[in-house]
């Protein structure tokens, strides 16, 4: 069923029994070969191997899965893909380069040894789905023989750039590549950066004037219906001003996506134009379930506090705030008011997975961690997963630091007893705070990884020095509990 080839100094038994074993089929060929050109042995390992699906794997590997042969058989008879690896990259870079940048990088690796320690894991684990991507790591990769565009090109010389090359000349005659997650290999020794591979690189760049090539990433997500007998009363807050488009965008995918009934919507005007007012009443005066104040301030904190305590009815339990260039990808409030449904007593913050228009990751749950300075630690703030193509998880993740306010969910009575957002912040960071607060409060924080959302705004978030000063003087005030949740 299976062709192995490799390429080392002398023929392994040992290594060639492992790999039969792990692999889970009798009906296995080994092709040896012990010359320094892996692009001129795997070519022969194409013309002379008696099976057509190709496994092309280095000698300082270990392969730790059992019976991955039928899996790997299995991806190609349903799938149309040429190609298919354990690590790999949407992005092949002008440079050449392709493994430097983590953010385009997808699968997972162990090196040196098969402990959690040594675990790199480029992206989430999608078992049972292949990822496209442009290129894949040469540790082990496999080929379905009949869907191959092109051979390997034999002016590389030794073991360097001769896969990438082999993957982008495939892309570019139609072939299709992805990586899969069912293969957990260890790489015991790491590649020498030579004149060879120096040598290679330059070849490599001479010869593929067309880079750099992108793989637009997929935003996997489930689109199922969720049912909820008895739903609590969800009031739903979005602040906008002067963004008319963007906030009927958002109001239509959450008229569309939702399939929640008890759902209340309440718009604050802060302050628009009289035109795009108007814009704003006339797209929901159909939508009896949304309301609209209008209040001329612009400090969110406050806004928010002020509309939670003077104009929600006692009947609502669940707070959801919302950004007005979010645009719902499923039924993300569902989803969350599931998740709140099954820990109520003990959940805290309820955040969702946020993608950018280029459907890189913007958020995935807030991200705090320490550097060491000196004497001293350094606080590091940001959204797990930015800009990355897939380091995010399609499931529920509890205990988690918290999530950005631009659609978080929280029940009003912990939100008053946390006392709301934190009004001394002037642009952001109060999200931080009352997720932070949560956790005081001996709750669990919740990132609802099957919840998704296009956040259309700017790609970088913006930490203003001043409220950067307040988090972290509240950090220090509660370190003992709050330096469990650095990364």
């Amino acid at each position: 069923m299976i062709t192995f080839v490799y390429v080392s100094h002398n023929k392994d038994d040992a290594f060639e029994c492992d790999i039969k074993t792990s692999c889970g089929f009798d009906d296995c060929e080994f092709l040896h070969f012990s010359e320094k050109n892996f692009s001129q042995a795997y070519n022969k390992a194409l013309k002379k191997a008696k099976h057509n699906i190709i496994v092309f794997l280095r000698d300082d590997i270990e392969i730790h899965s059992k019976n991955w042969g039928v899996k790997v058989v299995n991806y190609f008879e349903c799938y149309d893909y040429s190609i298919l690896g354990i690590v790999g990259s949407i992005t092949i870079p002008l440079s050449g380069l392709v493994w430097e940048n983590e953010e385009s990088l997808v699968g997972r690796i162990w090196y040196e040894s098969y402990d959690s320690k040594n675990e790199n894991a480029f992206s989430g684990i999608f078992s049972g789905k292949i990822i496209q991507v442009a290129a894949v790591d040469d540790s082990l990769f496999i080929v379905n023989r009949d869907r191959i565009k092109k051979n390997f090109d034999t002016n590389y010389n030794g073991d360097s750039f001769y896969e990438i090359d082999f993957c982008l000349e495939n892309i570019k005659n139609g072939g299709k590549i992805g990586v899969i997650f069912d293969l957990k290999i260890v790489k015991l020794t790491f590649n020498e950066k030579d004149n060879c591979w120096i040598n290679n690189r330059k070849h490599f760049i001479n010869n593929n004037k067309e880079l750099p090539i992108h793989i637009t990433p997929t935003i996997i997500l489930d689109k199922g219906k969720i049912k909820i007998e008895n739903q609590p009363k969800v009031t739903l807050i979005i602040a906008n001003k002067n963004k008319p488009v963007e906030l009927a965008s958002s109001l239509e995918s959450i008229y569309e996506k939702s399939n929640y009934n008890n759902l209340e919507i309440i718009i604050i005007d802060l302050g628009s134009d009289a035109n795009n007012l108007q814009d704003i009443k006339d797209f929901i005066f159909k939508h009896e379930n949304t309301r609209l104040f209008e209040i001329n301030n612009e400090h969110i904190p406050e806004i928010y506090n002020e509309i939670v305590k003077d104009n929600i009815t006692n009947d609502t339990e669940l707070l959801l705030f919302c950004d007005p260039e979010i645009i719902l990808l499923n039924d993300a409030i569902s989803r969350m008011v599931n998740v709140y449904l099954s820990d109520k007593d003990k959940c805290g913050t309820i955040g969702i997975r946020m993608h950018n228009k280029n459907n890189m990751v913007r958020h995935f749950g807030l991200h705090l961690f320490s550097t060491h300075v000196e004497d001293d630690f350094e606080l590091g703030i940001g959204f797990h997963g930015f800009k990355s193509a897939y380091k995010y998880q399609n499931k529920i993740i509890k205990d988690i630091a918290g999530s950005s306010r631009d659609f978080m969910m929280i029940s009003k009575k912990l939100y008053e007893e946390v006392g709301g957002f934190n009004k001394q912040y002037n642009y952001s960071l109060d999200d931080f705070e009352l997720n932070l607060k949560t956790i005081l409060h001996k709750r669990r924080n919740y990132l609802s990884g099957n919840s998704v959302a296009y956040y259309l705004g700017d790609d970088i978030p913006k930490f203003l020095p001043f409220d950067f000063e307040i988090l972290i003087n509240f950090i220090n005030e509660h370190i003992d509990i709050i330096k469990n949740y650095f990364c």
